[in-house]
């Protein structure tokens, strides 16, 4: 059964992820911004928040969103949102800095900011180095990058009472659209990926002690040459061994990386015969692996996968939507997020175009 979410007509509402809390509460963190034509992604746009809504009786009906952290946190980037074994829930995010042109091109020219531009023939930022980088980018503003946090609540995401900035160096981006995940030895994992200028293109991961108070500094994860990898999400197995998978921007592929150290050496980052992207990885009650992820061609939808040996093989791919439709050549839908509510019942959220071409917040219930 497939459901709305959430929609507003004036809203583009994207890049959702889901986690069930202490007390029973489904909660999904999404970027939200008033609509544009075309429309405009997060990384394009100013006036994006992040917005959690909640559901008390699991998926049927959906609270008002709420802005987190606050309304002051604009400029954010895909959220992920986990609850770990003592309460606190995580809400991780990165956010850019951004400025009207004209005070964007003085801070440039005194060195005062590392300013980044679009460049729309290949739709992606980079630092302008000429006068035409300045004149062919297409918006009245520009941006720098404001750093990777993770915002903390101490009462199942009602309020938001600890606000850390993750030391990232020496990437230069860090985005995940999934929430942490925490190990049997109470050690919580981040992963994070680059974005654009990042020239390392490398997925990497942050260690916590002590529920995502203090971080450790960047583990690499995944870099190989001519591969480009981003948004990744880490999930333990019941033996411990980490599996990370990341999206490769070259290829559209899934790459997977594996640890048996608890996140502190990887093993080198294999290519998996499954085409989409990002992933979202959970560990099922039963003990399997799932992933779940955005199929941006024809026929567009959400589709998954199962492990039953703990990321050495994978079964056939699991269609979980193909009726989506797409006005954006495939980027106004995608990035599921899934949980398993009761055994073998599952509830992925995804965000796509309704019947009315309004890009919205979306979820299917389905079985395993």
């Amino acid at each position: 059964m497939n459901t709305i979410v959430y929609r507003a007509p004036h809203s583009y509402s994207s890049h959702p992820c889901i986690t069930k809390v202490n007390d029973g509460d489904w909660l999904v963190a999404f970027c939200a911004s008033p609509q544009h034509q075309p429309p405009l992604h997060p990384p394009d746009n100013p006036h994006f928040h992040n917005l959690i809504i909640r559901s008390r009786d699991q998926g049927q009906t959906w609270d008002l969103p709420r802005v987190v952290p606050n309304y002051d946190w604009y400029g954010v980037e895909t959220p992920g949102i986990a609850q770990l074994t003592n309460g606190n829930v995580l809400l991780n995010q990165w956010r850019f800095l951004w400025y009207p042109l004209e005070l964007a091109r003085e801070l440039a020219s005194t060195g005062q900011e590392k300013i980044f531009v679009l460049n729309p023939a290949r739709h992606v930022w980079q630092m302008p180095e000429t006068e035409e980088d300045w004149s062919v980018h297409p918006y009245p503003y520009a941006r720098a990058d404001g750093g990777a946090f993770v915002h903390i609540s101490t009462n199942n995401g009602a309020t938001w009472q600890h606000t850390i900035r993750l030391d990232i160096a020496p990437y230069q981006a860090a985005f995940s659209p999934k929430g942490a995940t925490q190990l049997s030895d109470g050690t919580t994992i981040l992963a994070l990926g680059s974005h654009d200028h990042d020239p390392y293109g490398a997925s990497f991961i942050l260690r916590s002690p002590d529920f995502g108070l203090h971080w450790s500094k960047p583990i690499e994860a995944a870099r190989m040459s001519g591969r480009v990898f981003a948004e990744p999400s880490v999930v333990a197995t019941e033996s411990d061994k980490l599996l990370l998978f990341t999206r490769e921007e070259v290829t559209g592929y899934i790459y997977q990386s594996e640890s048996r150290d608890l996140g502190l050496t990887w093993t080198p980052a294999h290519l998996l015969q499954i085409w989409g992207h990002p992933t979202h990885a959970v560990r099922l009650i039963d003990g399997r692996i799932f992933i779940v992820y955005g199929y941006r061609r024809p026929p567009y939808g959400i589709r998954g996968a199962v492990s039953e040996d703990e990321g050495r093989s994978w079964g056939n791919e699991i269609v979980i939507r193909d009726n989506l439709f797409d006005s954006n050549r495939g980027f106004n839908l995608g990035y599921p997020s899934v949980i398993e509510y009761v055994r073998g019942k599952l509830f992925a959220v995804y965000y796509a175009e309704d019947t009315k071409g309004v890009v919205c917040i979306q979820g299917s219930y389905f079985s395993i």
